[in-house]
């Protein structure tokens, strides 16, 4: 194990190419200019240099200016292989994305891909607004793809959105929050619940927490029923298993967190607009250990230079359970079923899903690629990588992942609200929220 030095953040790409609308965000993890991989020509170029198309594309930003620093290099390279299709890249705020491509959708006037998010597939399949890629797209296409990259993208069997990217969830240790409370940084394992709990005693002692838990972060909730080896729906999607013996020890560790002042209580929020603008302990070096993705290793470094961040491990409730590092998210491209050039996406997202060209990407924008071909071909900042290593084996991606996502949150914050703060017991908050899962997967069924 390592501990983390401060980083600068990332010196300026130079590039050039084509344009596109541009985009602030992070920036990329590497210092210099990735090159792509040299590929054989696609085997759909004799049929695509009889297309002439201009595709619309909607993606959202991923470094301080997209448009330059990604999607020229990247759209200058596709042109020369397909000079006939021309990518407009339009590069959109995060915000109220969603609400946009519906909209645009209900006018009859989609964009013909965009950058889709595996959180939403079941409500992009509701909306009708995505093409099933599911025969569209050959086994040599989806090769480099691992099984569980594969069901996170997909939905009942189909294949909606090959992903480019994923966030790789995994811990971060503060490691002079660490060596104050006695223990040695670059050696310390935290992986059972009972190891966390013993840190958090000696960290109470400090005024300090172990950690945060939020009874509205989903992804954090879906960690912790699968550390104890639980699923919050049955395998086949058709009912809520929450209030088995798995959630109850999931939700009971909830509660004596809370109730021990081991997290702060602020994020024992019911709604939204309360979990908006939280202190973070962490950055604060107030919080010994957090969930943190892919390049936080240098990015909170840079924030708060005393961190001494150190890469944690995976959990489990206890040795009889499998470890987690997190679930199989991230994003990919999705085409829409009303784009009027459908033939001239599909080409184009088989170029971008290419393995070099998939780690090109993630080079550019500072995002870990999904495949295996793919990491061969990303550069990345050493301690990405280093964290990638260890917790990517430990992701899943299984019913929970694509069931109900957004509801599920929204149903299930109140009940774990509830029971965090003494309104509820632990077993009354989840039949309840079983209950209401139940409901609304009545209304999707019929």
């Amino acid at each position: 194990m390592r501990r983390m030095s401060r980083r600068g953040v990332l010196k300026g790409l130079v590039v050039a190419g084509v344009g596109a609308v541009g985009g602030t965000g992070l920036a990329a993890c590497s210092g210099a200019t990735p090159a792509p991989a040299t590929a054989a020509p696609a085997a759909e170029a004799p049929a695509a240099a009889s297309i002439q198309s201009t595709l619309e594309i909607w993606t959202y930003p991923r470094t301080e200016n997209d448009a330059d620093m990604v999607y020229k290099p990247m759209m200058e390279k596709f042109v020369e292989e397909f000079p006939n299709i021309v990518p407009q890249v339009d590069v959109q705020p995060w915000g109220a994305r969603r609400e946009k491509l519906y909209a645009a959708a209900a006018a009859g006037e989609p964009p013909d891909i965009w950058f889709a998010t595996t959180d939403t597939v079941p409500a992009y399949i509701e909306k009708d607004v995505i093409l099933s890629l599911s025969d569209l797209l050959t086994a040599e296409d989806t090769a480099d793809y691992t099984d569980a990259e594969i069901a996170a993208a997909s939905f009942e069997g189909k294949l909606y959105m090959p992903l480019t990217d994923a966030e790789v969830n995994g811990f971060g240790y503060s490691g002079g929050l660490l060596a104050e409370l006695g223990y040695d940084p670059e050696n310390t394992v935290i992986e059972t619940w009972d190891d966390v709990y013993a840190l958090a005693e000696k960290a109470k002692a400090k005024n300090w927490y172990v950690e945060h838990l939020s009874t509205m972060d989903w992804a954090e909730w879906l960690c912790t029923i699968h550390e104890a080896g639980g699923t919050v729906f049955s395998a086949d999607g058709t009912r809520s298993t929450i209030a088995e013996q798995p959630g109850i020890d999931a939700l009971t560790r909830f509660v004596t967190e809370y109730e021990n002042g081991w997290v702060p209580l602020e994020y024992a929020v019911g709604n939204v607009e309360a979990s908006e603008g939280l202190p973070d302990y962490w950055l604060s070096l107030e919080q010994v250990t957090a969930r943190r993705e892919d390049a936080a290793c240098w990015r909170d470094t840079s924030s708060s230079p005393d961190l001494q961040y150190v890469i944690g491990h995976p959990r489990r409730m206890d040795t009889n359970h499998e470890l987690v590092s997190g679930l199989v998210s991230g994003q990919g491209w999705a085409i829409t079923k009303g784009s009027r050039n459908q033939d001239a996406a599909l080409i184009w997202v088989k170029w971008m899903i290419r393995p070099e060209n998939i780690g090109w990407y993630c080079s550019l924008a500072g995002t870990t690629p999904v495949g295996v071909q793919a990491k061969e071909a990303w550069q990345a900042d050493p301690c990405v990588l280093e964290h990638v290593d260890r917790f990517a084996p430990h992701l899943f991606a299984d019913q929970d992942t694509v069931t109900l996502w957004q509801e599920s949150k929204v149903v299930c914050a109140p009940h774990f609200q509830a029971a965090v703060l003494g309104q509820a017991t632990v077993e009354e908050a989840l039949a309840n929220c079983e209950k209401e899962l139940n409901a609304l997967l009545a209304e999707k069924t019929g």
